[in-house]
């Protein structure tokens, strides 16, 4: 009864965990680095 309940936890952590050790440093330096070659 609770074992898709766990697996739909975990997956969250997981994929909020992924969320924000990968993908919003990436789109941060995607977004400085288009701001420094414009200002330049």
């Amino acid at each position: 009864m609770f074992k898709p309940m766990a697996i739909s936890i975990i997956f969250g952590f997981a994929f909020s965990t992924l969320l924000t050790l990968v993908v919003v440093p990436v789109v941060y330096a995607i977004l400085f680095r288009s701001e420094a070659t414009h200002a330049r």
